[in-house]
């Protein structure tokens, strides 16, 4: 006895999850090279799918079954059992696609917080799924901030293969509360809501002097902050010297210890820089004060 494929199987079918394949699965049963009728054969569906119990073949040596897909997206299979035949179990496979977008969930950068006019480190996510939670690509979701102070790009997105729509956010010049919607009419959970908090920056700052190199590199005060730099014991001979106009220039280089203070009342972006390990334009050892 051997079991095979029939011609057409009804392998390899492409269809909706928890929706059945256009068409029956089918194999056929031979003895001895002649189609065998009576044979019972056993079906047993994975992911979640359903097939008949069995079936018995017909004068053609041919049993088929109906096969509805499981609830997950992706491959999913069949096989087809008769006990002590060559070729047992036949596999079946079909790709299960989702279903109509059904919900908006976050999925991804909920609760930031970040200085203003800064960008937010992660962008928003918004997760589009069927009703089985199976991502759906394709959904249109539209960005919207409905309290503070920030802008969004792109105001639209649509949503990948992954199922995942996003935007980034960048906070505006009042400290605060933001809030910001993502919309995609008719699924659950629309509007979704998304909330940011936009600081002050500091009045005060540190910078590291070590060798070859200021830690952090990027600093952001308050319009009348002051940055301290410190040289450690191990700082050989370094200074701080502006690109244009501010910081003023700390000195001719020395080893640490030791440490300098400026502060920046007016509002900009300033480039400095080591005369012994850096140049002029954030070439080497050279950092930046940014003053809101």
């Amino acid at each position: 006895m051997a079991i095979a494929k029939a011609s057409p199987s009804g392998d390899a079918q492409t269809a909706t999850v928890a929706t059945a394949v256009a068409n029956a699965l089918r194999v056929l049963v031979t003895q001895n090279g002649s189609p065998a009728a009576g044979q019972s054969v056993t079906w047993s569906a994975g992911s979640g799918g359903t097939v008949s119990a069995s079936s018995t073949t017909d004068v053609s040596g041919i049993a088929s079954t109906q096969w509805t897909l499981g609830q997950t997206a992706g491959t999913q299979s069949t096989t087809a059992t008769l006990i002590g035949a060559t070729g047992s179990p036949v596999s079946f496979t079909a790709t299960a696609t989702a279903g109509p977008a059904a919900s908006i969930v976050k999925a991804g950068g909920d609760a930031q917080t970040g200085t203003i006019n800064s960008v937010l480190a992660a962008p928003l996510r918004a997760l589009i799924a069927d009703q089985f939670g199976n991502p759906v690509s394709g959904t249109a979701v539209a960005w919207q901030v409905v309290g503070g102070s920030a802008t969004v790009n792109p105001g639209a997105s649509t949503s990948a293969s992954s199922g995942e729509a996003q935007t980034v956010v960048t906070l505006g010049g009042t400290a605060g509360t933001i809030t910001i919607e993502a919309v995609s009419t008719g699924l659950t959970g629309s509007p979704l809501s998304f909330t940011a908090m936009a600081t002050a920056p500091p009045m005060l700052a540190t910078v590291q002097v070590v060798n070859n190199q200021f830690q952090p590199a990027a600093v952001t005060i308050a319009v009348g902050g002051t940055v301290t730099w410190d040289w450690p014991s191990t700082a050989i001979n370094h200074n701080v010297s502006p690109d244009a106009t501010e910081p003023v220039r700390s000195g001719n280089p020395v080893n640490g210890p030791n440490m300098y203070q400026h502060t920046f009342n007016t509002p900009g972006t300033y480039q400095y820089f080591c005369e012994v390990h850096g140049a002029p334009g954030l070439i080497g050892m050279s950092g930046t004060i940014t003053v809101q």
